[in-house]
């Protein structure tokens, strides 16, 4: 079985990923225990020589733990290219989790050449003071590097109204301590992505942090355990379409894009809206 499809509900938004051909689900690669049941059998195979034997039974050897850590410390860190299913995960949870209302912060240092581990804890204390002080929130936060060599945080939240008072006399800056605090209320998150410039400006700053070989290693951004993470569903594009049909949905495409993908000949992204 496979999939020419794949969809994922957001509010009264279906986010549609079809594939030029269809993806096979089943995995061509052996386990373990199938490559050993395949050794024994070649190991009392009488037709075959004992040199045969070796041969083909090393080429179905597992590698042993000692093999696998030699390689893994032979790989050399490399930038990577931010790729759509990292960049669908992000537009997902910042789609289904906030909007107008809620708040776009910016974090940044006094001090230069921060290093990601140092950053991470201090991302870690001022989420903890925050969440004494102004209750639970939700966030999702990307990083980047600035020109000097250190870090910024962007971040979506869903904090409640700050006092002006607070904002007013530090009270709010202070919460982080090491640098400057920009917060700004969201008053538009289109779905038509396009249309939306702080996400376009979020997907950049994913794709050059993960183009960046200190991040390698890293998770490519930050997300509250809080949030609320939406089902993707496989099948057949047009059998699922007919499915939404029948239980009462109208689809209303408002955004289509198709680009070339050499191994499946082609990705369309669409973005529909749902009635009843």
């Amino acid at each position: 079985m496979g999939y020419n499809c794949q969809m994922t509900r957001i509010g009264d938004c279906l986010r549609v990923k079809v594939y030029g051909r269809e993806i096979s689900e089943g995995s061509s690669r052996k386990s373990k225990s199938q490559r050993l049941a395949e050794i024994e059998a070649i190991q009392s195979d009488r037709s075959l020589t004992d040199l045969q034997k070796r041969v083909y039974s090393a080429v179905l050897e597992p590698p042993d733990e000692e093999e696998r850590t030699r390689n893994r410390s032979d790989r050399t860190p490399k930038p990577g290219r931010l790729k759509l299913a990292e960049r669908d995960r992000f537009c997902h949870l910042m789609d289904r989790n906030f909007s107008p209302g809620h708040k776009f912060i910016t974090l940044t240092y006094a001090k230069p050449d921060v290093t990601l581990d140092e950053a991470s804890k201090d991302y870690e204390n001022w989420v903890k003071r925050m969440r004494e002080r102004y209750d639970d929130f939700k966030y999702l936060a990307v990083r980047s590097f600035q020109q000097r060599g250190t870090l910024h945080f962007h971040l979506l939240a869903d904090l409640p109204t700050i006092p002006r008072a607070e904002l007013a006399d530090g009270t709010f800056r202070d919460i982080w301590g090491l640098g400057s605090v920009e917060l700004k209320r969201i008053y538009s998150l289109p779905m038509v992505e396009r249309r939306n410039k702080l996400k376009l400006d979020l997907i950049k700053n994913l794709r050059d942090f993960k183009a960046d070989e200190r991040s390698y290693g890293k998770r490519l951004f930050l997300q509250s355990k809080n949030l609320i993470v939406p089902r993707t569903v496989k099948g057949d594009f047009h059998d699922m379409i007919e499915q939404l049909k029948e239980i009462g949905y109208t689809m209303k495409l408002v955004e289509s894009r198709q680009f070339p993908v050499e191994y499946l000949n082609y990705i369309q992204l669409e973005t529909y809206r749902l009635t009843k």
